[in-house]
């Protein structure tokens, strides 16, 4: 399962706030991110994507779960979309919107090496 883990993150609000929708343009379709959710304890973010890739439209949502210093980014399971390129990209894109909000963020354990942009 594709997922990002941010380090030196302590507030899942911060990085709830920190997300804003987006609109990607790529060939052959579209990456959006479409809204966002934070539960009532903010320690878990759903973040709602599209992504359209050579005419195949794929809904879902992506995860950010608090643990004590990190943050890991990572695909809801309920929503199990195929891991696309596109799917796989904005993933990266929303872990950067976090990382760049704050210096002391850093990419941690993840297996998307190849979609993150420093």
């Amino acid at each position: 399962m594709p997922h990002i883990v941010l380090e030196n993150i302590n507030s899942t609000k911060e990085a709830y706030e920190a997300i804003t929708p987006f609109a990607h343009k790529i060939e052959g379709g579209m990456l959006k991110m479409l809204d966002k959710y934070i539960n009532a304890s903010e320690q878990s973010v759903l973040i709602e994507s599209l992504a359209i890739e050579s005419g195949v439209n794929q809904n879902f949502f992506i995860q950010l779960s608090q643990k004590k210093s990190s943050l890991t980014v990572r695909l809801l399971p309920l929503t199990d979309p195929q891991k696309t390129k596109g799917v796989k990209t904005i993933m990266a894109m929303i872990a950067k919107q976090i990382k760049d909000t704050n210096a002391k963020i850093t990419y941690g354990k993840n297996n998307l090496e190849d979609f993150l942009i420093d």
